[in-house]
């Protein structure tokens, strides 16, 4: 898979997960990374920059649930899977949807692997 055709089927998962029903005590949302490489989302019910662990206070899963990334799209080293990944997130929300407005809405939208540190993507 090329990363044009991907990108389409990352905005469209994306798309489909925000039309979902959010319920009212998501405050934040957050990418989480794993391997094989894979990505799911997740919306929390707090966001503290100072407590790495907020991630974990999870309210909301989307269904379909996980999008496997393609190695020849992402990359295959962890570094690079994760900055691919911020750049995807950040095009979404760059881009005029309606999915991008909800995630805009909420204090904080992150990326990172399920063992490790989320950096943040929104605000920037």
């Amino acid at each position: 898979m090329n990363a044009g055709d991907f990108r389409s089927t990352f905005e469209a998962w994306l798309d489909e997960s925000l039309s979902s029903p959010i319920p009212p005590e998501v405050v934040s949302y957050l990418f989480n990374l794993s391997e094989p490489w894979s990505i799911d989302l997740v919306g929390c019910g707090s966001y503290d920059a100072d407590d790495p662990d907020w991630g974990c206070d999870e309210v909301f899963s989307p269904a379909p649930h996980v999008l496997d990334l393609p190695e020849s799209v992402v990359g295959g080293d962890w570094e690079t899977v994760l900055e691919n990944c911020k750049r995807m997130i950040a095009d979404y929300l760059g881009r005029e949807s309606a999915g991008s407005a909800v995630l805009k809405a909420a204090t904080a939208v992150a990326v990172g692997f399920v063992d490790g540190d989320a950096e943040l993507v929104w605000p920037r």
